[in-house]
């Protein structure tokens, strides 16, 4: 198939960091597809850097952002209409305008799928252009399953659960870790994600205990107390895919904490945690405990705070069972839950409806 990739376009407004379309690409053509992309984060005016994150404050204030909104969205109109192809597959797609979406489902002949990384109603990953969409897309993916009902309620002509996923070439699971890797990660009990107060709260009766917490992530929105015990568990900032790796290989235990967006459902902790061999104590849901993975087996679920605590002192004394449940989750997340799997499931979708409709 001719597949026209449209990736992630929210703002790097942390700055710089991995751009995930090459693999989404590299994958997609080692399938046998011909693959072009549209990069919605480009900046395509004639000044600032590569992405709008570089635009200069002025100009941000003064709606070059939206400027280069418009920019992207005719160009994605402009490729489509000259390259015909099978499949445009969108990732959240929040800044194609939706009379984007409606041409492109009227002039090019194109199935249309967007694959929701997050939840399309969730403030921080939306808008009201893609909210208009949902009916114009041909298929609509997203990571949980309570999600579904509602979708269809708004008007979607089909949703496909697509849950998140594990990018083996981001996240080599077979990673060499160093003397001097192991001096910057080793700890007990490792999370690494972006802070916020929920998180913080979670996080602070971990670092009460007699434990080694390290935390890694962007965490500047969180104001802490002087002396506030996850002060000292701050290790440092973003960590791209092989860093992670690395720490994750370096710690004993991983904690995962689904947010209100994702809770009931899964997140990409799920399948990156153990598809680099390490151990995962995550919040509870049914479609991690049950469908997608097995509680006891392939990792284990906690129910609230003081559950998550009993658990994380056990398996922290039994090392044995935790290497178990460690090399069994790897090898289900290797054996189903790949970043390949995924798209291998979209392709197979758009080829079946594009089969049933000639």
């Amino acid at each position: 198939m001719k597949i026209l990739l449209v990736t992630e376009s929210w703002d790097l407004t942390t700055g710089p960091t991995e751009t995930p379309y090459p693999f989404y690409r590299a994958i997609l053509e080692r399938l046998g597809h011909e693959v072009r992309v549209v990069d919605p984060r480009r900046n395509r005016l004639p000044m600032g850097g590569p992405t709008t994150y570089y635009l200069p404050k002025l100009l941000r204030v003064f709606g070059a952002r939206p400027l280069n909104q418009a920019l992207m969205n005719r160009a994605l109109l402009r490729q489509a209409r000259a390259w015909r192809p099978d499949l445009i597959l969108l990732f959240k797609a929040e800044n194609v305008f939706s009379r984007t979406i409606a041409t492109l489902r009227a002039e090019t002949g194109a199935t249309l799928f967007n694959w929701s990384l997050d939840s399309p109603f969730w403030p921080g990953n939306t808008s009201m252009q893609l909210l208009r969409s949902l009916p114009l897309y041909h298929g609509f993916g997203v990571l949980g399953k309570h999600f579904v009902p509602v979708l269809y309620a708004c008007g979607c002509e089909h949703v496909e659960y697509v849950p998140m996923f594990f990018n083996v070439e981001r996240m080599p699971p077979d990673i060499a870790v160093s003397a001097a890797d192991r001096a910057r990660f080793a700890c007990d009990v490792l999370f690494v994600g972006v802070g916020n107060r929920e998180r913080a709260d979670r996080l602070r009766r971990l670092a009460e205990m007699n434990i080694d917490l390290a935390v890694w992530g962007n965490w500047s929105a969180v104001s802490l107390a002087p002396g506030d015990p996850l002060r000292r568990c701050l290790r440092g900032g973003y960590l791209d895919g092989r860093a992670y790796a690395k720490a994750l290989k370096c710690c004993r235990v991983a904690v995962n904490f689904l947010q209100v967006q994702c809770r009931g459902a899964n997140n990409i902790r799920t399948f990156e945690v153990p598809g680099c061999g390490a151990f995962l104590l995550t919040e509870y849901s049914r479609e991690q405990a049950e469908e997608l993975m097995t509680d006891g087996r392939d990792l284990v679920c906690y129910h609230g705070a003081d559950d998550l605590r009993a658990k994380l002192q056990y398996y922290l004394e039994h090392p044995a069972e935790r290497d178990a449940i460690a090399a069994a989750g790897q090898a289900r997340v290797l054996r189903e839950h790949t970043l390949e799997h995924r798209l291998r499931q979209i392709t197979d979708w758009a080829a079946a409806q594009r089969e049933r409709a000639s």
